[in-house]
Order: C-alpha cells, then sequence, then structure tokens
C-alpha cells in the first residue's frame, strides 16, 4: 500500500532514499527497511535533508529506527533535519514505520560512503618539507637494516618536468640521511648510507618510469652482497653497486614520504601501498605479491602511518582496495606457476547447469578446519552462438553459481564473465 518498494539494499557510493510518497505524505501501516551497504574499509555516513514524522513520546506511533551498528535510536518529529549520522563499519540500516493514522511529510536523506581504511586512499606527497609532513608513526619502529625489500605505487604530474625529486627519505635525529629513493640528472637512484646507486639500467628504458597512472615498483637491497634487485613492469634486474657492501641502514630513524630538506624537492605526485620488509624476496615471490602479504616493518595500514587529512585521497581504482578484486597480470599457464592455488576447468551448455572439474583441494567441509587466507579462482568462458544473448548467459552463470556455492564457507567474487562467440554444438 505504499507509493514504491521500501524494502531494499543500497550498494552505490553515494544516493539518496525517502520515505513512501515523500513529499507527500506517507501512507499508514508502512514497514520500510533500508540497508546501505559499502566495501569493508569504508563507513556510511547518513544525512537527514528534511525530516517531518509524527512525534510522540518515545516515538510509540511513527518512527525511524536508526542502526550504525552500534546503538540503534528512534526517531520521530522534526529532530533530526538538518543533522548526520556515521556508522560504525561498513552497514547501516535505516527502518521506518507508521501506525493506522496520522500522517508526516516524512523524510529525505542522502547517504555517502567514507574511506576509513589507508588500503582504500592514496596520499598526496607534500611538496614542502615538515609543513604537514607524511611519516611513519612514532609507535613503530624501525630496525637496523642489512637486507630490505621495498614495494610502493607512485603517479607523476603530467606537467612536472623536475629531473630532481625523491619519493621517500630516512633520516636520524640529527636529520642525516641513510636511506632515501628518488631521481637526479643522472637517473633513479637508491641512497644507502652516503652511496647513491643509480639503477637506469634495471628500469624499463622510458623517459619516464612515473606517469599520470599508478605503477608499481618493488626494490630488493643486500649489503653482504653489494646488490639492488629491481622488480617493475613484470620484470626483474639486479644492479651491483659495490660502495652499499657491508653498509648497514641504522635503526630508529624517521622515515618521510617526499623529500626531507629544502634543497631538493617532493616527488610531485601520489603514493599508495608504501610496505618494508627486513629481508629480500626474490623475483619469483615479488611477482606473486598479493595485497594481502604485509610489510612487516611497515605496512599501508593505519596505524603504521601519521598522515594529515588534507595529505589523503579516497580513489576507486586503487590496486588494493575494496573496489576492485587483484587479479594476476599474466594469466598463470600451469598449477606449478600458482603454488596453492589452481584453475578449474568448466564445461558449460546452456541451459543445462554447468559441471565443473578441478585439482582443487575440497575446503567446503564442516570437518576440516576453514584456511580463510586461501582463495581459489575459477575462470568461466561460455561459448555462445547467439550475441544477443549476454544477459541470458549472466543469468544462467548466476543461478548457476548461486545453486552450487549455496553452502559454500567462503564468500565467491565474480570478476568477469568471458562470453565467446561460437558454434550452435559449441553452445
Amino acid at each position: 500500500h505504499g507509493c514504491y518498494d521500501c524494502r531494499v539494499v543500497l550498494t552505490d557510493p553515494s544516493g539518496i532514499f525517502t520515505s513512501p510518497c515523500f513529499p507527500s505524505d506517507y501512507p499508514n501501516s508502512q514497514a520500510c527497511k533500508w540497508i546501505i551497504r559499502a566495501p569493508h574499509g569504508y563507513i556510511i555516513q547518513l544525512t537527514f535533508i528534511d525530516f517531518d514524522i509524527e512525534e510522540a513520546p518515545g516515538c510509540i506511533y511513527d518512527s525511524l529506527t536508526l542502526d550504525n551498528g552500534e546503538s540503534p535510536m528512534n526517531l520521530c518529529g522534526i529532530t533530526a533535519k538538518g543533522l548526520s549520522y556515521n556508522s560504525t563499519e561498513n552497514e547501516m540500516i535505516v527502518s521506518f514505520k507508521s501506525d493506522f493514522s496520522i500522517q508526516k511529510k516524512g523524510f529525505n536523506a542522502s547517504y555517502v560512503r567514507i574511506a576509513v581504511s589507508l588500503r582504500n586512499q592514496k596520499v598526496i606527497i607534500p611538496q614542502v618539507p615538515d609543513v604537514d609532513a607524511v611519516s611513519v608513526a612514532e609507535t613503530v619502529s624501525v630496525p637496523e637494516l642489512s637486507q630490505f625489500t621495498l614495494c610502493f605505487e607512485a603517479t607523476k604530474g603530467s606537467s612536472d618536468d623536475n629531473d630532481d625529486w625523491k619519493v621517500f627519505s630516512y633520516t636520524d635525529a640529527l636529520s642525516t640521511e641513510f636511506f632515501s629513493f628518488g631521481k637526479t640528472t643522472k637517473g633513479h637512484f637508491l641512497s644507502i648510507s652516503g652511496t647513491q646507486c643509480i639503477l637506469e639500467n634495471a628500469l624499463p628504458q622510458n623517459a619516464e618510469f612515473f606517469t599520470g597512472t599508478f605503477q608499481q615498483l618493488c626494490v630488493v637491497g643486500d649489503s653482504f652482497s653489494g646488490s639492488i634487485g629491481i622488480y617493475a613492469k613484470s620484470t626483474y634486474h639486479i644492479v651491483y653497486c659495490p660502495g652499499i657492501f657491508g653498509k648497514v641502514i641504522p635503526g630508529n630513524g624517521r622515515l618521510v614520504l617526499g623529500s626531507n630538506s629544502n634543497e631538493v624537492n617532493s616527488l610531485n605526485g601520489d603514493i599508495y601501498n608504501f610496505r618494508l620488509w627486513n629481508f629480500t624476496m626474490n623475483a619469483q615471490t615479488l611477482a606473486n605479491l598479493s595485497c594481502d602479504v604485509k610489510g612487516n616493518i611497515v605496512d599501508w595500514e593505519n596505524e603504521f602511518w601519521s598522515i594529515p587529512t588534507s595529505a589523503l585521497k579516497a580513489e576507486n581504482n586503487l590496486s588494493c582496495g575494496s573496489y576492485l578484486i587483484p587479479s594476476s597480470a599474466i594469466e598463470p599457464t600451469s598449477c606449478a606457476n600458482l603454488g596453492s592455488l589452481c584453475q578449474a576447468t568448466v564445461n558449460a551448455t546452456t541451459p543445462t547447469p554447468p559441471t565443473v572439474t578441478t585439482n582443487m583441494p575440497d575446503t567446503n567441509r564442516n570437518d576440516k578446519p576453514n584456511n580463510g587466507g586461501l582463495f581459489y579462482r575459477i575462470s568461466i568462458t561460455v561459448f555462445s552462438s547467439n550475441s544477443n544473448s549476454v544477459s541470458k548467459v549472466h543469468d544462467v552463470v548466476a543461478e548457476w553459481l548461486n545453486r552450487t556455492f549455496q553452502n559454500w564457507n567462503y564468500t565467491v567474487y565474480v570478476v568477469n564473465i568471458s562470453i565467446h562467440p561460437g558454434s550452435t554444438k559449441e553452445r
């Protein structure tokens, strides 16, 4: 008996919803529920643009109940107009009910998701040292480093022609620099305890490595061999730098993003997913490095950093963000390349339910402990002779997935469905 379906799940990044028939009076006997969901790492902020619900002590007649994940509250009257409420997690539930008499205009509400996890945010590198500096938190202790692996993603402004900049700098209490990465007129460099190692021979031969799109770079240093490994654009090269042989990066210093002095500029760009380990990784490990591998010294999580709000910016397309399910840039050709991960083979004939054959271990067992860190990748290719059957294919695959995984112990993400033209027989 309402003006529209008012029991819905809202998953868009932002939106507006209203009580039934708004701005006309809402009907009697309503029972509405809006569930607002965001990916993990976000909270929901709800704002009531307009609000007028029958007022009564304890909101016993008509009321709106707001469940922010901590303490549900009942609202009525006009008191909530113009107010904003935040959820404590990534879901908020709004319920509305009306009794058999007295109607009011109701409410008009807007919502937006707000990134709270650093994984959903990049850092705009400060251009003035010690003004809104981005640094590793004081609670994080950097140990003495003879070996290390460092990975980060960065962009560079297209209008910046400066050939003298730094991405990060690590100094002691007297501002003596012991560790940094940047570029001079000679090329990209890594500086360790006073020795500057030029890395151009190990980087892809382009005029600029960093562009307007995020590019990942991993640097592996080993003072025992005097070598520096560079992993970039799916290739691994080693540069020998005798000057770092036997040198140690002292512990308990200060790590900042950008330059630490007025004499050298900071990279004019953004940085993301900065991680540091106190051991070396080989080429295969770096190729398989996932978002879930945390830096054991510094990780891209809130507790590791001290970042002013002005330097943070949420984006939808970050490689490890909640919006995107990361996948390998290169399809593996055998199970050996995947370690504990392996592909399944799907034989699909619509509308008959597809069959799946796989050499993956059986994890959908109640008598076995669940391994929450294990992910399986299932590739589904559908051959269809009808080019106009895309929606039908999606429906059939969705039905099959829902039926097949209805008792599954894990969340299943469908990243892509590939539809190839084929003969009627193949279909």
